[in-house]
């Protein structure tokens, strides 16, 4: 029988899978629907000190047909107030005590004590852990919060430490990173030595989505003006896998990996580098809290396939694949080769060779089948890549 329950920071939870800080946690009643759902475990949307009001049209994707691979945001932290989170908290630990339920909060750079306070807050409401919300990419950083606060290891040390340093906070403290910095490792050491119990990594990524073409007016559009957003979706998936392999190997604390995670697959990749934990917002703002059944069917299925018993038997298991660009074996020499009954000759390979590589590909006439020429091919790949039915394969020379 495969077990989905999992250990972090000293907490249990049923299965990796939480819903992240955004906006399928807005209210306790929808994170209760969650949680009837099957959810593990939820972070709250974010709590400020100071009244929020969400602009209208704040969503924009970007997509190729129909397929959505990039969703941008410019929605800010939780419009309910402390008191309403408090009582739904006490009310969703009650029903739900198997579940993990976080807190998540932003105050000023400055005001140490409104995070204090509000961590507090938290913990006295039966939260399981707080994660601070050192992050956000938009509308908080001009005002000296969110990533502005990430971006300075000195300032978010300061918090963190303010926090921990209080012995009447008892739950773990997680801070939430952003990717936008030159090197999350760096920050994670910093907060590491200032008491931070984990991390998650990474919130959205800093974007502008572009414009629209036929009338001019920028996309995630307010009146004619858009702003800088989140951008989150598979597109920034490569992004976070790293910010927690680096994170985990350097900063030595348990990692919540957030950023592009879409499906079970994805999920696994995640636990596959290091991560305790995995939370997903877009792809539940796409398809409901009922994702989770696939989830955990995928994941399910992936311990069956390699006689997993349980999840801790792959957390990590690929970090040892995972190396440093000098240490890859120089030596390791790959070869192109197409599969004839696959090739439907439509001739991408050939012109991505001529154009992009090292002209090694050759259609003698239009609808022929590709020829590579061995003596040119330097194995990079770039072919097998491009063919969009997967009838070229690299095989080692």
């Amino acid at each position: 029988m495969n077990s989905l329950a999992v250990q972090f920071a000293g907490l249990s939870a049923i299965n990796p899978f939480l819903l992240a800080s955004a906006p399928p946690t807005a209210t306790p009643a929808m994170i209760e629907r969650a949680f009837e759902a099957g959810w593990g475990g939820a972070v709250i949307k974010t709590l400020v000190d100071d009244p929020v009001h969400n602009l209208c049209n704040r969503f924009g994707t970007n997509k190729i047909g129909k397929h959505v691979y990039g969703f941008k945001n410019i929605e800010l932290a939780g419009e309910l107030s402390m008191a309403e989170w408090l009582t739904g908290a006490r009310q969703l630990k009650a029903r739900f005590p198997d579940r993990l339920l976080i807190g998540s909060i932003m105050a000023d750079a400055r005001d140490h004590e409104a995070w204090l306070q509000m961590t507090r807050a938290c913990q006295d409401a039966g939260m399981d852990m707080v994660e601070l919300n050192f992050s956000c990419p938009h509308g908080y950083p001009e005002r000296g919060k969110g990533c502005a606060i990430g971006q300075d290891e000195r300032t978010s040390a300061e918090i963190v430490r303010g926090i921990k340093t209080d012995p009447r906070v008892t739950v773990p403290i997680a801070p939430k990173l952003t990717a936008a910095v030159t090197d999350i490792a760096f920050i994670g050491e910093e907060l590491a030595a200032a008491g931070a119990d984990a991390f998650c990594a990474i919130n959205t990524v800093p974007s502008l989505l572009g414009f629209d073409l036929s009338t001019l007016n920028p996309r995630v559009n307010v009146r004619g003006h858009t702003a800088s957003g989140g951008y989150s979706g598979h597109g920034i998936k490569p992004i976070a896998l790293r910010c927690v392999y680096d994170l985990i190997s350097q900063a030595k604390r348990p990692v919540m990996g957030c950023g592009g995670c879409m499906n079970g697959s994805d999920a696994i990749e995640f636990l596959m580098l290091g991560a305790g934990l995995v939370q997903l917002a877009t792809a539940v703002m796409f398809e409901g809290y009922g994702l989770i059944d696939r989830l955990v069917n995928d994941m399910t299925q992936f311990m069956e396939k390699h006689e997993l018993k349980t999840v801790a038997d792959f957390t990590g298991l690929g970090r040892s694949r995972v190396t440093t660009f000098n240490r890859l074996d120089a030596s390791f020499r790959t070869r192109a080769q197409v599969n004839l009954l696959r090739c439907v000759r439509c001739g991408k390979c050939q012109i991505s060779c001529r154009d992009g590589g090292y002209q090694a590909i050759t259609v003698l006439e239009s609808g022929a089948y590709p020829q590579i020429a061995p003596e040119k091919c330097v194995g990079c790949s770039l072919c097998a890549q491009v063919c969009p039915v997967e009838a070229i394969h690299m095989t080692e020379a």
